[in-house]
């Protein structure tokens, strides 16, 4: 039986009907035994059904986890050199546009599944098991890029009967799998559950809540998942969600897919009066060893016809107990790698040689300690994933991260998930008794979880990110340089403040998640989480910023808030300014007052900086700090900034940053589908409210039409989700007023909308729109804040830089984009803009260098009554116009 949550249940014979219903469908699309089929998809029933048609007409079939992106899912395709693709995208993409294999959607097979075939399929998979390509799986990539990993399909056939030996599945079984069925593990639960014709259960994997009530409600007798969804399920329990003696009817906890460590294992089994049973697999071999219920040890024996030994550095066999690599002798092994093309570059080796570290008992029960590579550290050769078994101890999960640091060596950062958030000392002293003197960590970080792949597994690649990022602010100096500089302290007003900001950063990447959830009540989680990094990188180079433009004392500096980018604004106008301002006054915009006091509550438990959030209206504030203070920051319109100006003193130094047009210039040898990502990734920055969106977009008429064609296909397949979403490319938006405006100037714009348009008043919701204008119109755009591309053909170079010479754009300068071969256009722009040249102004934008224009409009320094139009830094103007008063 196939029960599925979000549908009616199918008995076996229905599942075998569903499933002729799927093949006729797939062969009167032209698909049959001669092809090579990729398939992406969320577990469903059917994927289920997909997967069993797909190989019961004897197809290639490559799984792809559905986690990864479209481009990198056609990049796949392309290079399996397959003949279709299925996947439950709910509408075509650009990347798949261009590929010469045709797509199916998934959504399409499974309304040919309702339809009655008439006679079940036999499901016998005997031309699947005939061929040697049957089965195309890609590793995780932990020690590099992904790699294709080709099976036969008699091999994969031959290991699921030697795991039904050993595991002994029953037609009375209920199974849940809490698994992606596009990995080798979650697609061996799916050929048991074919052999054994038990019944299987559809969950999402990462639902434990929803886990616990199915194996109330159906009666689940076989649960597979990973370490970190039992530890949710721990988590769970812990709060009383259930009663374990309702879950009785499961008689066997399985485990897999990266090493179990010992403390969930005995949490797990005093919770619930059964084990974890350990199994170890991959994608080369498919299952090597499994523990079972007769036989509980670590990760079991190897199975039925597989042997294992363990070997040292000079491949010589390890008597038990003794930690070296894992080696395999199986007749499962894979065929070959998948090569670029589809060919299949064949291996003869019937070894295979894990790269994983691990022992074997005195009664030849495998433990797997996770991967081989060593680093050298005191002069001790180590293994992170050893010292992670030791430190596992603790209670908490716990990776331990090695990071190279140049001449220092290797760094070890244990990163510990406890969802206490006790302190790093804490954990360091529980370490201390658990590890050798020599493994010690020199950072421990505390985060609340591990950041997870789609799969379930920790996600090593985040993990090594957040380790590097617990270690930059050390600071390395050559022995020149520690004899002949100038200490920090000494070149900046408050050094004793140095050490303060390193910590600052440090809190941003150890509790980003609870950073990010302040951040995706304003934008979404994409802009978010590159506020974070910029921020930090901000952090980073704050000590080299203020040294190199040594800016003196200041007795106060005080900031009205911009209305957006919360994080970044407060680093770049509060913190930074601590290191030269003996106090910083700021206050907080009313469109994000309540995040910006979160953000102030936060940062404020490392730093204890003469920071102080003022409570008072505008007009109070101006009274009250803003005409006191030596130095006075506004983010906003310039026509506040004016009324904000004249009442100053003469000797304040004012700094407006304002907005700008920011023109966008393709030209007639651009290369068109870099210049769309370009411009699709700065105008959609906080979906499309950011001061760095173009206002207009100019492309010569040469290729203005398979431009907009690229632009408005690309606009349509962006996908709508809300801040928190990942995986959302934006969400609606969030200022009224803005909202308002773009509303109003699309209506009146409509007859040049060529794609999106639509607008949902309830929800905010602006469809990113593309406006194609009249060519050579002289366009003078209003300033968008809203996800809206208008775009103006120009017929000549002198045409377009006489109209950007124009007063209207010459007021509003900041900076522009040009891509393509322009240098006359490059030219003018720069006597008064920012610009970047075949690449954007997120890329180029530095929070630690002076950005923007000489567009009045755009940003102005003012002190003495008179406007200064540059580039605009704070510690720079500062330096430059505070000493003289002038």
């Amino acid at each position: 039986m196939l029960i599925s949550r979000n549908e009616s249940s199918r008995s076996w014979r229905e599942v075998r009907i569903a499933c002729a219903s799927v093949i006729r469908d797939l062969q009167a699309r032209g698909v049959d035994d001669s092809h090579r089929v990729l398939l992406s998809s969320a577990n469903s029933a059917a994927s289920v059904l997909t997967t069993f048609a797909l190989m019961e007409l004897g197809v290639s079939v490559g799984l792809v986890d559905r986690g990864v992106t479209p481009n990198q899912f056609a990049r796949l395709v392309e290079e399996a050199d397959a003949d279709f693709f299925v996947s439950d995208h709910e509408e075509s993409v650009p990347a798949f546009e261009g590929l010469d294999a045709h797509w199916i959607p998934l959504r399409e097979l499974d309304a040919a599944a309702q339809r009655d075939a008439g006679e079940p399929a036999e499901l016998s998979f005997d031309r699947w098991a005939r061929r040697s390509d049957a089965l195309i799986v890609w590793t995780s990539g932990s020690l590099g890029r992904p790699k294709g990993i080709v099976r036969s399909g008699s091999s994969v056939l031959a290991n699921v009967s030697r795991t039904q030996d050993r595991m002994k599945y029953t037609e009375s079984d209920v199974l849940l799998p809490l698994l992606p069925f596009t990995h080798q593990y979650g697609l061996s639960i799916l050929l048991l559950w074919w052999q054994a014709k038990a019944s299987l259960a559809l969950l999402p994997s990462r639902r434990t809540d929803l886990a616990l009530e199915a194996i109330v409600d159906l009666g689940v007798t076989v649960v597979d998942s990973v370490p970190a969804v039992y530890e949710g399920i721990l988590r769970l329990l812990d709060r009383g969600h259930t009663s374990t003696t309702l879950l009785e009817s499961v008689r066997m906890w399985c485990v897999g897919g990266e090493p179990l460590q010992d403390d969930l294992l005995r949490r797990f089994t005093e919770q619930m009066g059964r084990p974890l049973l350990d199994g170890y697999g991959s994608s080369e071999a498919g299952n090597i060893a499994l523990a079972a219920p007769d036989n509980p040890r670590l990760c079991g024996r190897p199975l039925a016809g597989i042997t294992v030994t363990v070997v040292d550095d000079e491949d010589r066999p390890l008597p038990a107990g003794e930690v070296g690599e894992v080696i395999v002798h199986t007749p499962d092994i894979m065929v070959g790698m998948l090569e670029p093309g589809g060919r299949v570059r064949e291996s003869q080796r019937a070894v295979h040689r894990t790269q994983d570290l691990g022992f074997l008992d005195a009664n030849g029960n495998l433990r797997v300690l996770g991967r081989k590579a060593a680093v050298h550290r005191f002069g001790n050769t180590l293994y992170p994933d050893a010292i992670t078994a030791k430190a596992s101890e603790c209670g908490r999960p716990v990776r331990v991260i090695p990071v190279e640091n140049g001449r220092y060596g290797t760094d070890l950062v244990f990163v510990v998930a406890d969802p206490d958030e006790r302190p790093a000392a804490h954990w360091r002293r529980v370490f201390a008794d658990l590890v050798a003197e020599f493994e010690q960590p020199n950072k421990v970080l505390v985060v609340k979880q591990f950041p997870e792949h789609t799969n379930g597994k920790a996600n090593l690649t985040a993990l090594r990110y957040m380790a590097q990022a617990a270690l930059r602010s050390r600071p390395e100096k050559t022995a020149a340089q520690q004899t002949t500089a100038k200490p920090a302290e000494q070149a900046i007003p408050f050094g004793d403040r140095i050490t303060v900001l390193q910590d600052v950063a440090r809190l941003l990447s150890e509790r980003r998640s609870e950073i990010l959830g302040i951040l995706t009540e304003v934008c979404n989680h994409r802009t978010a989480t590159d506020e974070i990094d910029a921020s930090i990188e901000a952090l980073e180079g704050a000590v080299a910023e203020v040294s190199r433009y040594g800016p003196q004392a200041v007795g106060q500096t005080g900031v009205l808030m911009p209305s957006n980018i919360p994080l970044y604004g407060y680093i770049l106008y509060v913190v930074i300014p601590s290191l030269y301002s003996q106090r910083v006054v700021f206050r907080p915009s009313r469109m994000i007052d309540a995040q910006t006091r979160a953000l102030h509550k936060l940062i404020g438990t490392v730093h204890g900086l003469p920071l102080v959030l003022d409570d008072s209206g505008q007009r109070e504030f101006m009274e009250n700090v803003g005409t006191k203070s030596d130095v006075l920051v506004f983010t906003g319109s310039y026509e506040n900034a004016e009324t904000i100006r004249e009442q100053l003193p003469r000797d304040t130094v004012f700094c407006f940053f304002g907005q700008g047009i920011n023109p966008f210039v393709v030209g007639a040898d651009a290369d068109l589908g870099k210049a769309v990502d370009g411009l699709v990734k700065v105008r959609m920055l906080n979906s499309g409210q950011d001061c760095f969106g173009p206002d207009v977009v100019f492309v010569h008429t040469s290729v203005s039409a398979q431009f907009c064609n690229l632009l408005s296909r690309r606009v349509e397949a962006l996908r709508l989700g809300t801040p928190h979403d990942a995986t959302a490319d934006y969400s609606a938006m969030f200022y009224d007023e803005a909202f308002a405006s773009t509303l109003d100037y699309l209506c009146e714009k409509r007859e040049f909308i060529a794609a999106g348009g639509r607008i949902d008043v309830v929800d905010r919701h602006v469809r990113p729109t593309v406006l194609i204008h009249p060519t050579d119109d002289p366009f003078l755009p209003p300033e968008m804040f809203a996800p809206v591309f208008n775009v103006v053909p120009y017929s000549s170079e002198e045409w377009l830089n006489e109209l950007l010479r124009h007063p209207y754009y010459a007021e509003r300068a900041m900076a522009a984009t040009v891509f393509g071969s322009l240098p006359d256009t490059v030219g003018a722009l720069r006597d008064r803009h920012m610009v970047s040249v075949d690449e954007t102004l997120i890329d180029i934008e530095s929070g630690n260098h002076p950005f923007g224009g000489r567009g009045i409009r755009a940003n102005y320094i003012s002190v003495g009554r008179k406007r200064h139009t540059e580039p605009l830094l704070l510690s720079k103007a500062v330096a430059d116009h505070l000493p003289g008063k002038s």
